[in-house]
């Protein structure tokens, strides 16, 4: 119902260049101050738009938050796919970590297992065949999360360019 009539969108608009005051905005709009009043406070209303009231005489009006984001919805795009894209890289390292300590205690127990009988070295096989399995899943998920982290960065990128 807001963004309902063509003023209010060009209201969003100037607005979105800097904050103003009715008697700018009628006069960039060649409005009456009393039909931008009006426009103002449905924008006020819908909460578009917000009234600085200052110490001084003057009142200015500025966009909100999602003032903005309906003029730039590929903001919300690339905050959505940084943050995605910084999970996934905090889940890529936390995964290469478990999987270099994984690593460290495989190999501690491997030399702590391996037991020499008459010059022969015996190792249980099923231990090695699990540590090779596991570590190979995790790498996997690293490697996969980072790849990820990686396309979604891309894709921010672009838009971020695209936008400009």
């Amino acid at each position: 119902m807001a963004l309902a009539s063509e003023s209010r969108i060009e209201l969003l608009k100037k607005l979105d260049e800097r904050r103003m005051t009715l008697s700018e905005l009628s006069r960039e709009l060649n409005m009456s101050k009393p039909a931008v009043l009006k426009h103002l406070d449905k924008l006020i209303e819908a909460g578009l738009v917000k009234k600085n009231e200052d110490k001084r005489k003057w009142i200015y009006y500025s966009l909100t938050f999602k003032g903005k984001n309906i003029l730039h919805p590929e903001r919300v795009k690339i905050i959505l796919l940084l943050s995605s894209s910084i999970v996934s890289i905090i889940g890529a390292i936390a995964m290469l970590w478990k999987y270099a300590h994984e690593k460290a205690v495989y190999a501690a127990q491997n030399m702590s297992n391996n037991v020499t009988y008459g010059g022969n070295i015996t190792t249980d096989a099923s231990i090695h065949s699990f540590y090779y399995t596991s570590n190979t899943e995790f790498f996997n998920t690293s490697l996969s999360l980072a790849v990820i982290a990686a396309i979604l960065l891309a894709l921010a990128i672009i838009l971020y360019c695209n936008k400009k």
